[in-house]
């Protein structure tokens, strides 16, 4: 068994090379860097939202979190269960391919709470965290019979932790009924606009949009604005991303609600490449931004209690009655704060008892 100072250590030189890896701009001799540089290949070529711009911004959020001084934080509250834990549990860990790494911090907390980690990975999203594996081995051998990878059906687990859609939810949680499992849905970040953020604020918010393709969990599909808003300071903060008008995936989407609201006589507004729309709804698809006027920050409250099994992360920069980040911040999450409020450690940590 090893101990969490091995843990630590292995992960906080995986957090090295990733840095390293991303500092170097891959001029120099090194292996390792090899194994990085293969797989962001390889991930472009089966995942065509998975640009090098995406993965290295996925890279780099994670070199931060494996900063030892962030490790040793996260896992203060959990010390004692970790180190008087029970018996070690195999569990499964289901995939997204939404975005690079998705999987990452499912994979970290497995082996930090001393269990077995079995994955399958989503078909969009077999390169990287395999390759990240292959290192952490190579940085610390023990870690060989602790991890394994399967396409096959899952068998010889003791808890599933899985992430899907909505629809896949509701099969997930018949399937999984038996074992103790996090099952999690679809869910979307939002952001409250006050009409007064300025041209950092605003471009911090255009992040949180667009990173990724808006195809995260933490990404912001849906913008509370109020009466009167101005939208021309919010266009220009979106020409950072004007490189977005020659990806053909994501085109094929501008393209085809363009045709669809145009068509079905639907208001829109649109720079080119980006489409927002009035729209009740949380999640928007790609290349379109739903938006939503509101009156009172009163009424934003209880629509936020009534949707927030939808809701990821809220973005404001005004304090609200809910948890939120400043803008620029949704693509930047720290180790504690878990994909649907569920802390994965202390589930991991308790099926040990």
């Amino acid at each position: 068994m090893m101990n969490l100072n091995s843990r630590l250590e292995s992960f906080v030189s995986l957090g090295n090379t990733i840095r390293d890896f991303l500092n170097q701009n891959f001029k120099e001799e090194n292996p390792l860097f090899s194994i990085l540089e293969e797989s962001i290949e390889k991930a472009g070529k089966i995942n065509a939202w998975f640009t090098r711009e995406s993965v290295e911004h996925a890279l780099h959020v994670w070199s931060l979190n494996l900063k030892k001084e962030n490790l040793e934080k996260w896992l203060e509250p959990y010390i004692y269960q970790i180190n008087n834990a029970g018996f070690v549990r195999n569990v499964a860990v289901i995939m997204a391919g939404n975005i690079p790494l998705v999987g990452f911090h499912d994979f970290l907390a497995v082996l930090f709470s001393g269990n077995q980690f079995i994955g399958r990975p989503s078909s969009n999203d077999t390169e990287l965290i395999q390759s990240l594996t292959r290192i952490l081995i190579s940085l610390n051998g023990e870690w060989e019979d602790k991890i394994s990878f399967t396409k096959e059906k899952l068998t010889g687990f003791d808890a599933v932790i899985a992430t899907g859609s909505n629809n896949s939810a509701h099969y997930f949680n018949y399937y999984f009924s038996r074992f103790p499992h996090i099952i999690r849905k679809n869910r979307n970040g939002v952001a409250i606009l006050t009409g007064n953020e300025d041209e950092k604020e605003l471009s911090g918010l255009a992040d949180d949009i667009f990173l990724y393709y808006g195809l995260g969990c933490r990404n912001v599909s849906k913008l509370f604005i109020p009466k009167g808003y101005n939208f021309d300071p919010l266009f220009k903060s979106f020409h950072r991303y004007l490189h977005f008008s020659v990806h053909n995936k994501w085109m094929n989407n501008h393209d085809y609600y363009c045709s669809v609201y145009q068509l079905n006589q639907i208001s829109a507004y649109d720079n080119g490449f980006v489409i927002l729309t009035e729209n009740n709804a949380i999640a928007s698809p790609p290349a379109v931004i739903y938006f939503e006027y509101y009156l009172k920050m009163e009424d934003l409250v209880t629509r936020m209690t009534l949707q927030e099994d939808e809701i990821q992360v809220i973005i404001c920069k005004k304090e609200i009655p809910f948890s939120s980040v400043l803008p620029g911040f949704a693509q930047i999450p720290g180790l504690s704060d878990y994909p649907d409020g569920i802390d994965t450690m202390k589930f991991l940590l308790d099926i040990r008892k």
